[in-house]
């Protein structure tokens, strides 16, 4: 039997199935090369493939009902999770551009919150953690380490958009265990 009369094929095609459609190259009965998949939930991704899986560079989008596209990731990809360097768009405004692994934020990266904060630093497990840098949306900013996404470990925080009071100190889980604050010295009038 050839690969022609048993269904298996390879070049570029589309292919409609339950639940959406992929348009693009194929290996055999899966998707490899460039192509493009449409769930009919509206997400579309559209990027490279390997046998089925997504793989290599490749942006996942949503089409919404009333016929706006909104961004979700694009970015690398590997074995059909988020692998490499990317940028995330959360539903709350948020945007994370730096490396994943597995799915998750792992490594360098800089997350700009909705509400104006900004951190920047190491990632693991989908979570700050490891040295990094945190700008909360009042203007105060801490620069030390991280762990489970929260501040645990020694750190300084600075009071005020222009440092007015610096705390040196330890924290575990947000919370500063022991610090010594200290005051900028006066202008000389």
């Amino acid at each position: 039997m050839s690969w022609r009369t048993s269904g298996y094929s390879t070049g570029v095609r589309c292919q409609r199935y339950p639940g959406g459609r992929y348009q693009g190259k194929w290996l055999g009965l899966q998707p490899h090369g460039f192509g493009v998949k449409q769930t009919s939930s509206g997400l579309v991704y559209e990027g490279h493939w390997q046998k089925g899986q997504r793989h290599g560079k490749g942006t996942l989008r949503r089409k919404e009902l009333d016929g706006r596209t909104e961004r979700i990731y694009v970015g690398q990809w590997r074995e059909d999770k988020r692998s490499g360097e990317g940028k995330q768009f959360y539903p709350d405004g948020s945007v994370y551009f730096g490396q994943w692994l597995a799915d998750q934020r792992s490594g360098q990266g800089i997350l700009w919150q909705a509400d104006g904060g900004i951190y920047v630093g190491e990632w693991l497990l989908d979570k700050m953690h490891g040295k990094g840098l945190l700008f909360t949306p009042s203007g105060n900013r801490y620069v030390g380490q991280f762990e489970g996404g929260c501040k645990s470990g020694s750190g300084v925080y600075y009071h005020g958009s222009n440092g007015q009071r610096i705390q040196r100190g330890f924290w575990s889980n947000d919370i500063c265990i022991t610090s010594l604050l200290s005051l900028p010295p006066k202008a000389n009038i």
